[in-house]
């Protein structure tokens, strides 16, 4: 057919004769609620022409197919094809026909005449061949996408379709959504509205339908299309890019089959671990940048989305040899290799082998893991605990011991003046693993060799200090981006042990809590008043004094749940009550029989006593303690414990 063609069909007409696939360079199912709700509500918005008693036809897209080959049809789906039907590749329009087709089914589920039943199935969902009670279904995705079965299976509730086992992504779990959210629509309508709703589909809705020409490629028509309805993201464009590159290779149709099968076989894995991400889909363009800056030097520390855009369409384009291998070097510096089937096959296998080692970074059972994240979650240390992870099955010892080293220094970097390694390090080490420039024992060599860096004492006290009289806010040692992990170590360390009262699962539900509150006015004047008399201070000083006592080490601690609202400014005694049933933490301060400023700097030297052994070279005089915690001496609590 011309590529010019168009037809306007109603329904019925559309999957006349026609079966559809949806090819593997398009991205799974995307709608939503908002795609879900305005579809419907056109429907029911359709009018009905009063002088025939007939719907106005209503315009719902354009849909745009190409014939798939013979060769090219699963051969127990070639029957259909011999009967005269067509099978067509969706290049455009594919939401909206998965929409309807989930639409239809809950319909026909429910629809009130048993006896049409059959027959809207056979027009809209499968047809069965004479012989055998096999279907081949109208509507459905390519036979070696993992997201055919699902449909089949719980979509369209085809049981003698085999369903992987727990398979489920971002794509799977947005159709099941949109099967529940129809059921429930077509469920509370009347038997005369399911009628009329279905007149509604069959006779109003009208599709204009684009056929591509067979010397046309779909991709670039795919290319000319990607920003209609949802945009498409760098990751699911560049796939797009890999098959049409394929295409135009100079190599043998077998080849060129092949490496086709590796690209799609590439991306299903990709959006498997990507999609199975329990909090949501991981941020497709996020991965692709971060294995772009495993495999290509950036300008930067790591490629920004924007700039793994740039470079990797530089990488696979036709004039590739023209950019420089790192991105944003001059013209005088190496250049992209020539694209090749090397090329992309390399890619695309590389891309494939990093994504499961990137999600497990997100969920990984290693509560180290989840540490490390809760200190430093940059994309620089997400590509580097994927690459260690990469390893770590023909390397346990060392890798685990490259974690290890990783959690000392992600907490060293969060001290004051004492950081020893910087984002753009933690990449090049990770590309140096990836590149065999060095191995696991080279990486823990060097992350000794950071920990033993001699520590800044005297730095990292003034900027503690320093922090006291911010001008954004005086708030010490609550303004220490580490202040939460060391609070949830010490607590860990107090337990001992003991089964723990908090986990580090429950990271983001804990509260930080000043013992001593802020607004100390309402309960707690008598010990502000024991801490600052007899001290000679200007008002700036007692000022400063306040925002120490409050801020300082010692009066701060974690607390469970919603407690810290609670309690606020209550007295030391309501404070104490409920203290005495909470974390470790709060059970020991309310072991003091007072809160005042001796027992804040006891509590507080006790905890400095332990962050000294979570810092290789960290040795702290008595004074120096005093120092970090109250500043100078004009805010010494008058006689410590």
């Amino acid at each position: 057919m011309a590529s010019n063609e168009t037809n306007d069909l109603r329904l019925a007409q559309v999957f006349a004769t026609k079966a559809f696939r949806i090819p593997d360079y398009q991205r799974g199912y995307a709608w939503g609620v908002r795609q879900w709700n305005d579809l419907w509500e056109d429907i029911w918005d359709i009018n009905e022409d009063t002088s025939t008693g007939d719907y106005q036809p209503h315009f719902t897209g354009t849909i745009s197919l190409k014939e798939i080959s013979r060769h090219n049809i699963p051969e127990e789906e070639r029957w259909f094809k011999d009967k005269g039907n067509r099978f067509y590749a969706v290049v455009d329009g594919q939401q909206r026909l998965t929409t309807l087709e989930i639409m239809i089914c809950e319909l026909i589920k429910a629809y009130p005449d048993e006896e049409e039943k059959a027959e809207l199935q056979n027009t809209f969902l499968f047809k069965s061949r004479n012989s055998t009670n096999t279907r081949l279904y109208l509507f459905s995705y390519g036979k070696k996408d993992k997201n055919r079965s699902f449909l089949l299976n719980r979509i369209f509730e085809d049981t003698t379709v085999v369903l992987p086992t727990e398979f489920v992504n971002v794509y799977t779990n947005n159709l099941k959504k949109a099967k529940e959210w129809f059921r429930e629509k077509i469920n509370i309508l009347s038997g005369d509205q399911k009628r009329d709703f279905l007149r509604r589909i069959q006779t109003a809705l009208v599709f204009d339908i684009k056929y591509i020409s067979n010397s046309v490629s779909e991709q670039a028509v795919f290319e000319t299309m990607n920003n209609r309805g949802k945009p498409l993201s760098i990751l699911e464009k560049l796939k797009n890019r890999l098959l049409f590159l394929t295409a135009k290779l100079p190599c043998l149709p077998d080849e060129k089959i092949k490496l086709s099968d590796n690209v799609n076989d590439a991306w299903r894995k990709v959006y498997d671990y990507l999609g199975k991400n329990p909090e949501g889909m991981l941020d497709e363009d996020d991965f692709l940048s971060a294995h772009l800056t495993l495999i290509r030097k950036p300008k930067e520390t790591s490629f920004s989305i924007q700039a793994a855009e740039e470079k990797v369409f530089q990488m696979f384009c036709n004039r590739a040899q023209n950019y420089p291998l790192e991105y944003g070097a001059d013209d005088t510096a190496e250049k992209e290799p020539f694209v090749n089937y090397k090329k992309i096959e390399n890619y695309v296998l590389d891309i494939a082998e990093f994504v499961p080692y990137w999600y497990e970074v997100y969920n990984s059972n290693d509560v180290r893991i989840k540490k490390l994240r809760f200190l430093n979650d940059s994309k620089e240390m997400r590509i580097l605990i994927a690459t260690i992870l990469s390893f770590k099955n023909d390397y346990p010892e060392e890798a685990n011991r490259c974690i290890d080293l990783l959690l000392k220094i992600g907490f060293r970097n969060s001290l004051p003046s004492m950081n020893v390694v910087d984002e753009r390090t933690y990449a090049m080490r990770a590309r140096e693993l990836h590149d065999k420039e060095s191995n696991l024992n080279d990486l823990n060599e060097k992350l000794e060799g950071y920990i033993n860096t001699e520590c800044n004492i005297d730095g990292m006290i003034g900027q503690f200090n320093w922090l006291f009289e911010y001008e954004r806010g005086a708030k010490g040692f609550h303004r220490w981006n580490g202040l939460k992990f060391f609070l949830m170590e010490y607590e860990h360390h107090l337990q001992g042990n003991d089964l723990p009262h908090v986990s580090w699962d429950n990271y983001y539900d804990i509260n930080i809590e000043h013992i001593l509150p802020q607004t100390y006015q309402t309960n707690w004047n008598k010990v502000m008043e024991d801490y600052l008399g007899g001290k000679d201070l200007s008002d700036d000083e007692n000022w400063r004094a306040q925002k120490i006592i409050i801020n300082t080490l010692g009066n701060l601690t974690i607390i469970k749940g919603a407690k810290n609202s609670e309690l606020q400014n209550s007295s030391w005694k309501d404070k104490r009550e409920r203290y005495k049933d909470g974390t470790i933490s709060e059970i020991k301060v309310a072991q003091s029989d007072e809160w005042n400023s001796n027992t804040i700097l006891s509590r507080g030297i006790y905890m400095l006593k332990f962050l000294m052994t979570m810092v290789s070279g960290l040795h702290l005089s008595d004074e120096q303690q005093k120092r970090m915690l109250f500043v100078d001496n004009r805010y010494y609590p008058s006689s410590p414990e």
